[in-house]
């Protein structure tokens, strides 16, 4: 089978990804007029959204955009974020504030309340000269003490009173900032290059022929949202813990992240993923008013802290003070008790989602299409049993990859997924890298593809001067373009095909260097089985072949394709059925001879050239520990 590579820029994502992202950024420009205008809060809330769903899609529609620029693209839409959020939280502050002092305070007796400012105290019966004269100097906007003067008000009222004033100017002093910002922006021309390059790639796409719904633009929307699900999911465990305010942020981060992806991939379905989109939204909306809480539980004593001080440097007693501190102290225990609150809710919202089977069907929706993402043109037969190739530890050896692909689709596999460790040993990396991408197999990162792109050979001191020619060669033999594909490969992703939830990851689903294999013991298959949340965990990093059911979980490992340590030096996979399930490993014969004449041509140790032939581990050649 000869090595065809497809081009790297599939014209079908690439017009997809042009028609995504144009809207944004003419969005961007709109709203960034109004944001120097200031007429409305929402113009900044909706430059935010713009740039950080403009920020998801650099990241996941990369392919298609050029190397050289991406990272300017980014870093320039990243500070315009950055430059607005600080108005938007005060935005968001002062409108709460105000929310909160119209529902929650009533002024019983309908009086008006004034608000001094310092050189007004001397007139004002409430306050002596002697008073005002031990004021402090701060040039701070809204830094002087507000004073006020009613003969009865709301106890409450001049301490949120005190904080909305102080809020409001903090807010108009930044927003010459904001200007700024936006013309920095302007001056950068990076909006206008992002277009117009968008522009371009469009029209391109589509004399190329490229139609929306491509195999490749399933294929990248498939890894992006079930990474973004498995990062969610990582946060899980701290659901049950009610103090860990950072981990519920990072959480609330996660699922936005999700949400945007989501929304960027929806034109490729036909439901648009809406229902999925307002769920996460919702999931969204109660992590980011527990953020808020937190914010306020966090905030208030500070500005207590500094009102009372104010007092002191301005009067040389705390009697003004007592006037805002029930206000504040009402304020902050109400936030306290909210977001008691909105965790138990974000609770009861998450088992919800769980018992209505959400995970399911939406791993369901995105993984369908990955099914068939190995037969010509996704010529899809429902009715026919599923049937996906399973592969892991390539390390490199490109023929032995050739071989399997070849056996595994004469054999009607309609998908294939990796295990990870596909580089590393053998003398074709970045053709191994090439060959996978353009034969849309789904893959995750192993260890060694790991120990590579942190250049492990020069800070983790390998045990062998073979293993650190090997790990300095892959790295050097491998294109940015592909250094950058396999960085960018998840430790683990999940499909649902045919009503079985399946999890793909190298070593185990704790540690991606644990072997599961025929010796795993038990016990450990079943704790792993008992948090796993999958029908099928499929593994590789042991580079031998097993099948163990534990509690009605199946352990697959796949194997070796190109470096099995069983004494059988012929490829090895497994071949996975569904409806009815059935597995069977496979060996299929390829050409050795050629894997061996690359390695000595670019001159690789000659234990490698062994290991293949005779179907041997390192340390069984070399005498030498090889976890990889």
């Amino acid at each position: 089978m000869k090595c065809e590579h497809k081009p790297a820029q599939d014209p079908s994502f690439s017009r997809y990804a042009a028609e995504t992202m144009l809207p944004l950024l003419l969005s961007l420009k709109q709203e960034l007029t109004g944001v120097r205008t200031a007429d409305d809060i929402e113009y900044v809330h909706r430059t935010r959204v713009a740039t950080r769903r403009l920020r998801a899609c650099l990241t996941i529609f990369s392919p298609s955009l050029p190397h050289e620029k991406i990272k300017n693209w980014r870093r320039t839409i990243r500070d315009i974020t950055r430059s607005l959020g600080e108005a938007r939280d005060l935005d968001v502050q002062i409108d709460f504030i105000s929310t909160f002092i119209s529902r929650h305070i009533r002024d019983e007796c309908q009086e008006e309340l004034f608000f001094y400012s310092d050189h007004e105290l001397g007139h004002h019966p409430l306050f002596s000269t002697k008073q005002v004269e031990g004021k402090g100097n701060n040039d701070e906007p809204g830094s002087d003490p507000l004073l006020f003067c009613t003969r009865s008000f709301d106890i409450n009222r001049p301490g949120l009173e005190c904080l909305l004033q102080r809020l409001k100017a903090r807010r108009q002093h930044i927003q010459p900032d904001l200007v700024k910002a936006a013309d920095r922006l302007e001056l950068t021309a990076v909006p206008e290059s992002m277009i117009s390059y968008l522009h371009e790639l469009k029209i391109r796409a589509e004399i190329e022929g490229g139609t929306v719904n491509s195999q490749f633009s399933y294929e990248q929307a498939f890894v992006s949202i079930m990474t973004a699900i498995s990062n969610l999911f990582w946060f899980e465990p701290w659901l049950n813990e009610p103090d860990n305010i950072h981990q519920h942020h990072e959480m609330r981060i996660a699922a936005k992240r999700l949400r945007y992806i989501l929304e960027a991939f929806s034109g490729l379905y036909e439901c648009g993923l809406k229902t999925e989109i307002k769920t996460f939204k919702s999931l969204q909306d109660v992590l980011g008013d527990m953020h808020d809480c937190d914010v306020w539980v966090e905030k208030i004593p500070a500005f207590i802290l500094d009102e009372k001080k104010r007092a002191y440097r301005y009067f040389g007693n705390p009697d003004f003070f007592s006037i805002i501190e029930h206000g504040l102290s009402r304020l902050l225990e109400n936030r306290k008790n909210r977001r008691v609150e909105l965790f138990n809710e974000l609770h009861v919202l998450w088992d919800k989602i769980r018992e209505e089977g959400f995970w399911d069907q939406l791993m369901e929706k995105v993984s369908h299409p990955a099914r068939f993402s190995f037969i010509e043109d996704g010529v899809q037969d429902n009715d026919r049993p599923v049937t996906i190739a399973l592969i892991s530890d390539i390390h490199a050896n490109l023929p032995a990859l050739e071989a399997v692909l070849a056996d595994a689709k004469q054999k009607g596999a309609t998908a294939v997924l990796n295990a990870g460790d596909s580089i590393g040993y053998g003398a074709f990396p970045d053709e191994v890298i090439s060959y996978l991408r353009s034969s849309y197999v789904l893959s995750v990162i192993g260890n060694y593809d790991l120990a590579v792109l942190s250049k492990k050979w020069k800070t983790g001191r390998p045990r062998s001067h073979d293993k650190q020619a090997a790990m300095r060669f892959a790295f050097q033999n491998l294109s940015k373009e592909n250094r950058t594909y396999l960085a960018g490969l998840s430790r683990e992703f999940r499909l649902r095909v045919r009503g079985t939830n399946i999890l793909v990851t190298h070593g185990s689903p704790d540690q991606i260097d644990e072997y599961l294999d025929r010796g795993t013991p038990e016990s450990r298959l079943r704790e792993i089985a008992e948090k796993a949340r999958a029908d099928i965990i499929i593994t590789g990093h042991s580079h031998l072949p097993s099948i163990r059911q534990v509690d009605d979980v199946l352990f697959v490992n796949c194997g070796s394709v190109g470096r099995t340590e069983d004494g059988d030096p012929r490829a090895c996979y497994a071949l996975l059925t569904l409806d009815p399930l059935s597995v069977v490993h496979v060996r299929v014969s390829y050409d050795i001879s050629r894997a061996i004449t690359a390695m000595q041509n670019r001159h690789l140790p000659g234990s490698f050239t062994r290991m293949i032939s005779e179907g041997r581990s390192h340390d069984d050649i070399s005498g030498h520990g090889d976890p990889a």
